[in-house]
């Protein structure tokens, strides 16, 4: 797993939709979630891309999304919601944060590694004499499903004190 670093997170307008799944729901609902929001972003104004947030540390301009989980799917039913980010307005703003990440590599999520970024992410937190403060979440800023295995996808993060 690569390296675990800290970052300085705006705030962040969103349009979102959320829903209770398990793994098998989420992995079903996911994609079509992320379509939707976008077309609202879009409509509401603009999706927003890695060239509108810097803090992601990406070349190139590709949407952001970012996905909230308030459990583990893995363990049964848990909200998740699926955010695409907008210039203002939206159905929500996520307040301005500051988050320990992890990058993840396509071959990490379908080699079944994912669970052990979590950890990873969450006993750095400790080790460093933070706390986490809210979900975790994940942030998209490539399309999974064309992505090279190699690729780095998204990222694991969570926001901590």
């Amino acid at each position: 797993m690569g390296e675990i670093r800290l970052r300085d997170v705006p705030e962040q307008h969103v349009v979102s939709e959320t829903r209770s799944v398990d793994q098998a729901a989420l992995e079903a609902w996911l994609p079509g979630a992320m379509a939707r929001v976008a077309e609202r972003a879009r409509a509401a104004g603009g999706l927003l891309g890695t060239t509108d947030w810097p803090f992601l540390e990406r070349s190139g301009d590709e949407p952001v999304f970012v996905t909230i989980y308030e459990g583990n799917p893995n363990e049964g039913p848990t909200p998740v919601e699926v955010c695409a980010t907008v210039a203002a307005g939206g159905d929500r703003t996520i307040p301005a944060h500051r988050e320990a990440y992890a990058r993840v590599t396509k071959a990490q999520v379908t080699g079944g590694e994912l669970g052990g970024v979590y950890e990873a992410v969450e006993k750095w937190i400790s080790d460093n004499g933070l706390a986490v403060a809210r979900a975790p979440r994940e942030t998209y800023w490539t399309d999974f499903m064309s992505a090279a295995a190699g690729d780095e996808v998204f990222d694991v993060a969570f926001p901590v004190s």
